[in-house]
């Protein structure tokens, strides 16, 4: 007899569940009981804020987000390294910065650098580099943000030949995306 609970084959995956944190996208209000006489000007006092928008209200493990949805005034976020308890804020990314210098040589590596803001996106984000089919090279085509972390990706980009080379990124989560950075790039010399 074949215990079916403890045979798996080749074609099944091992799925890893993963930390993912719930924080608040709206603040968590409160305002104190007030009471007055009729007829007498009274200015009620302002509400305050118990929980402020980024904290972080609890910690989960996840193998994905498929089917999971997150309260209203709720999102979540990817903190695998475990960087967030509860209590804690998270300011999630909303763009990020490509950096470099604004001239380079021909045959010669260029240094780009790629920043997200904040505490960085909430989930792994992919970024594509191109050079507008210039003939350049990348080190690496993509770099990953990884969720909840802000770490800045380098990488470099060799031109091939003299011009000028507009370099763009795009992403695949929901991050503004930063202007196309203008490479002028001079002959190599002999």
């Amino acid at each position: 007899m074949t215990d079916t609970a403890t045979t798996t084959t080749a074609t099944e995956a091992t799925v890893t569940p993963q930390n993912y944190i719930l924080y608040r996208t709206a603040a968590r209000m409160w305002q104190r009981e007030y009471f007055y006489t009729d007829g007498i000007a009274y200015t009620p006092p302002a509400a305050t804020v118990s929980e402020a928008v980024g904290t972080v209200v609890g910690v989960q493990s996840f193998t994905s987000l498929t089917g999971v949805t997150a309260p209203e005034g709720y999102a979540y976020a990817l903190d695998a390294d475990g960087k967030y308890p509860v209590g804690s804020i998270y300011t999630p990314s909303t763009e990020y910065t490509l950096s470099g210098a604004s001239t380079a040589t021909a045959g010669t590596p260029l240094m780009l650098i790629l920043t997200p803001n904040n505490d960085g996106p909430g989930t792994d984000t992919t970024v594509t580099l191109s050079d507008g089919n210039a003939g350049g090279t990348f080190s690496a085509d993509t770099v990953t943000f990884n969720g909840c972390t802000n770490t800045a990706r380098t990488v470099t980009y060799t031109p091939k030949a003299a011009g000028t080379v507009t370099i763009s990124v795009t992403n695949t989560g929901a991050l503004t995306n930063p202007a196309n950075l203008s490479v002028a790039v001079a002959a190599a010399t002999a």
